[in-house]
């Protein structure tokens, strides 16, 4: 919890320089609401940044926290899942597709692995923009590995 409020003071702070940038700086927060496992609740927050920038593709890092209700044992309320992922996406003006690998932690219980697939584009002209995404994930090292698919939607806010 304590990282998603730091993301999200972070953004705060730098929102009110980012109308000064004429370029975008590649860094983008995004929040949005999901499921997990088929139709468990989820709410997430995330930060990516652009490492690799070509004419007509982008490589971008990003680092996420969500909160999942999970029907375990041990969950006495929403369970932290931790996620990194590489993504690749496409460089047009307007709506873009992405996707990459994925791995995540759910709570130091359990390592999921697999990947996201999505569409993003922007809300009008500002830095705000939009995103969906389907997740289709492993869960590892609860004994048996376990399909864990989901989907995202949410907004963005490019720096």
């Amino acid at each position: 919890m304590k990282t998603a409020a730091l993301i999200t003071g972070a953004a705060l702070l730098l929102s009110g320089t980012a109308a000064a940038q004429t370029a975008p700086t590649g860094v983008q927060v995004w929040g949005g609401l999901g499921t997990d496992a088929y139709i468990l609740p989820t709410v997430s927050l995330g930060l990516s940044a652009d490492v690799v920038r070509q004419p007509q593709m982008t490589v971008a890092v990003r680092g996420g926290a969500s909160l999942t209700l999970l029907p375990l044992p041990d969950a006495t309320g929403p369970v932290p899942v931790y996620s990194a992922e590489v993504l690749l996406r496409g460089n047009e003006p307007g709506m873009n597709l992405y996707g990459g690998p994925s791995v995540g932690n759910i709570a130091g219980l359990a390592w999921v692995l697999g990947g996201v697939a999505g569409v993003q584009g922007p809300l009008g002209q500002g830095n705000w923009g939009y995103f969906g995404e389907l997740k289709a994930r492993y869960l590892l090292g609860a004994g048996e590995v376990v399909l864990l698919p989901g989907v995202n939607l949410g907004v963005t806010y490019r720096f």
